[in-house]
């Protein structure tokens, strides 16, 4: 079973491939010499807090590093990609996987940008009943139970 961190990441990196086609995107940082214009996601940092009941919250920080290594008008083009990030990284994900960023920001920087997305998720423990039954040996019963 994936983690949360993985699944809202892999979330993240679906959202931009389906918004930018033809831009590279890296599961990590992004290599500092490059050929292609690339994003870059990383998990930035984790915030976790416990509640009751077993409960507890996160909050997740994702970067989106965005290089641009083609244009010519560099920061044009970066700050378009940025504008359009807001709405693709809002809301990532489908059905009972989606993730809804509540802050976002950017800051541009040489060569692009960097995009920041945090993400507020609760987790939930998973309780199971154990059921007991008689124990039995050879067919014989005996006094206690055990777990099933």
């Amino acid at each position: 079973m994936k983690s949360v961190l993985q699944t809202l990441k892999e979330m993240v990196i679906k959202a931009i491939e389906q918004s930018f086609t033809d831009v590279l995107i890296y599961a990590e940082k992004v290599p500092q010499s490059g050929s292609k214009n690339c994003f870059g996601v990383t998990i930035k940092e984790v915030e976790q807090k416990p509640l009751l009941k077993g409960r507890r919250e996160q909050w997740i920080t994702i970067c989106v590093e965005y290089q641009n290594f083609l244009e010519k008008r560099t920061k044009m083009e970066s700050t378009e990609k940025a504008e359009q990030l807001y709405d693709v990284l809002a809301l990532v994900g489908q059905k009972e996987n989606q993730f809804f960023a509540g802050k976002m920001c950017h800051t541009m920087t040489e060569k692009g940008f960097c995009f920041e997305a945090i993400y507020y998720v609760q987790l939930h423990p998973v309780m199971t009943d154990s059921k007991m039954q008689r124990l039995e040996y050879n067919d014989q019963k005996l006094v206690g139970y055990g777990k099933i």
